[in-house]
């Protein structure tokens, strides 16, 4: 009895250490493969800052645009996909940083971002030398894409919408003189600047005057008082909205009566709420409208006012339509290969997004529509969309 007592005990030693071990191996098994479910997408964006607008709505939008993938059951047969957001503050130092960390340490596949032109320009770099494609949603110098092949973007660049800017105020408007007054420490503004001068002398206006500021000025009274004395017809400001804002406060206190236009840095509800009527009547470039009666667009819209009870600037569609883009072309490279997405990223053809259709030219730019808005009563409005 006492050896049988012992045989029954070593079996049920030995049966509680297989199941142990097979419990220990497969949970190991389980907590790698559900790893292996997760594909790292990043962002990189001005969360903070003279610049957040855009970066929370690039933000916002994103975040929708994978939150419907992942409730469609994700991408590569059931694989969800997590985006790791960063605050970049809009500061070329710090994104360097972010880069690294998730591209070493979070070991990311792709980034959506950075979204203004001066971090996405430092990014590119990063971006070539590791290998790892970045998209951003509305970094619209001319020269991004060329730094580096693993960057592309779905937004137009600065030399794309300048020229529709300056024809729009000649043929439609029929203003046949300029003045400008640009931000000389963006690329972005002073980008815009140089390719609405150019188009609008090349087609038969005259530019007046050129008058520059730093961003964050708040007295603007200098530079105005110079270029109302010339008494342009129009005044293109391309600068982002809070600069805009008092550019146009201003020159309405000091009785200027000519017509402003900008580009895509307008286009925010900050915009008309800082100026208020002085916006009344000003044109823009932008790559969206919300009064855009599209089916895409207007379901864009409820999905962002369901979540966010808020209406996007048009950042908001570009950061939707940059992360739909690297989820297609993920699926596309058939695994998460950051060498293989990119290439997926390049063949791009007929994509359908919020902001339009649009292929890829050579150097990863999309040819696509260009929205002309703008302000009344209050509300940004459509009047245009065209392609240069």
């Amino acid at each position: 009895m006492k050896k049988k007592g012992l045989w029954i005990a070593i079996a049920i030693v030995v049966i509680a250490a297989v199941v142990v071990y097979f419990a220990f191996f497969a949970g190991k098994e389980k907590t790698a493969s559900s790893k292996q479910e997760i594909v790292k997408v990043g962002f990189i964006g001005p969360l903070t800052g003279p610049a957040a607008a855009y970066g929370i709505n690039a933000r916002n939008g994103a975040q929708i645009a994978i939150e419907a993938i992942n409730a469609e059951g994700g991408i590569l047969g059931g694989k969800k996909i997590e985006l790791l957001i960063e605050d970049n503050q809009g500061d070329e130092s710090e994104t360097v940083n972010i880069m690294n960390k998730l591209i070493d340490q979070e070991k990311v596949v792709a980034i959506v971002g950075p979204v203004t032109t001066g971090p996405t320009t430092v990014a590119a770099g990063i971006a070539g030398d590791k290998k790892v494609p970045i998209v951003s949603p509305t970094a619209t110098g001319d020269n991004i894409t060329k730094l580096s092949d693993y960057v592309s973007r779905v937004c137009f660049y600065d030399s794309y919408q300048g020229p529709v800017m300056a024809k729009f105020a000649l043929e439609n408007l029929e203003k046949k003189t300029a003045a400008i007054l640009y931000d000389n420490t963006n690329d972005y503004s002073m980008g815009l600047a140089d390719s609405f001068a150019l188009t609008f002398a090349e087609n038969g206006g005259e530019i007046l005057i050129k008058e520059a500021f730093t961003a964050g000025d708040q007295d603007f009274n200098s530079q105005l008082t110079k270029i109302a004395a010339l008494n342009p017809d129009i005044v293109y400001v391309p600068a982002y909205y809070s600069d805009d804002a008092q550019v146009l406060l201003q020159a309405r206190q000091i009785g200027m009566t000519a017509i402003f236009m900008g580009g895509d840095g307008w286009d925010s509800q900050d915009l008309i709420n800082g100026a208020g009527a002085a916006a009344e009547g000003c044109y823009f470039t932008t790559h969206y409208s919300a009064a855009d009666t599209s089916e895409l667009v207007q379901e864009f819209l409820q999905k962002y006012s369901e979540k966010y009870n808020a209406e996007p600037n048009f950042a908001g569609p570009l950061g939707y339509d940059a992360a739909l883009l690297l989820a297609d072309a993920i699926e596309r490279a058939g695994e998460p290969n950051p060498e293989k997405i990119n290439a997926a990223i390049l063949e791009t053809k007929g994509f359908i997004g919020v902001t339009g259709e649009f292929s890829f030219d050579i150097n990863r730019n999309p040819l696509k529509e260009v929205t002309i808005a703008t302000e009344t009563d209050g509300k940004f409005v459509l009047v245009d969309k065209v392609r240069p």
